[in-house]
């Protein structure tokens, strides 16, 4: 998987299928986004994930806000599932001013060539967030890429899976239920710290995880 990165003047030079969001825990309902785009490699187009890094609410807000996922665990996760190029564009108050007929002429459609664009019905882009679902709808024919907008997934309860949802269920320890919202075990990668080694005396050798200062955490346990 090729990566791109702090750089906004990249350019593409095969037609793209895109799909456009944040990806924070790689839930159900992003996985059928991001498996709409790895269908269209069979028709000869590179399968291409766009996010913004950091995040447009770190950006305005200064402040660290909590992940499902880390940077270096999304990538791993994006390589593993197929995925050809990641684009981690980088999100300054110059380029989250851009307007957002712009950016979907001059950075998905010229830099991005795309040929198929996958976004969820909430998505947002350009300036203030103006850039819509229907914005991209409207441009489709002239910009020449065919659109899927999709709903979102809903649970067993009928409730519409997002990144939200899951933080909500890690907070309350509901982990069985954040498993079935995510289509797998929620995972932490981090160092492991030795401690003194107790466990291991008591029949139950644990492991001690130093995970990331921004990650989302269950409730205390064993």
């Amino acid at each position: 998987m090729y990566i791109i990165e702090n750089d906004t003047s990249f350019q593409l030079n095969t037609p793209s299928a895109i799909a456009i969001g944040k990806f924070d825990g790689i839930h159900r309902g992003h996985k059928a986004l991001l498996q709409m785009i790895l269908e269209k490699k069979s028709q000869g187009m590179k399968a291409v994930v766009f996010t913004f890094e950091p995040s447009p609410m770190e950006l305005f807000t200064g402040q660290i806000q909590p992940e499902l996922t880390t940077r270096e665990e999304k990538r791993v996760l994006f390589k593993n599932m197929g995925i050809d190029i990641l684009i981690e564009y980088p999100m300054t108050k110059e380029s989250a001013a851009i307007a957002p007929e712009n950016f979907v002429r001059e950075i998905l459609c010229k830099q991005m060539c795309a040929g198929f664009i996958a976004a969820g019905y909430d998505v947002s882009f350009g300036d203030k967030g103006k850039g819509n679902a229907e914005l991209l709808k409207e441009l489709s024919t002239s910009c020449g890429y065919e659109l899927e907008i999709i709903d979102k997934i809903r649970d067993a309860e009928g409730k519409e899976i997002s990144s939200t949802y899951v933080r909500e269920q890690i907070a309350q320890g509901k982990m069985e239920k954040v498993e079935r919202l995510l289509g797998e075990a929620y995972s932490i990668t981090g160092q492991v710290k030795h401690g003194k080694k107790l466990g291991r005396t008591l029949g139950m050798p644990t492991v001690t995880l130093m995970p990331s200062g921004k990650r989302v955490l269950p409730q205390n346990g064993v």
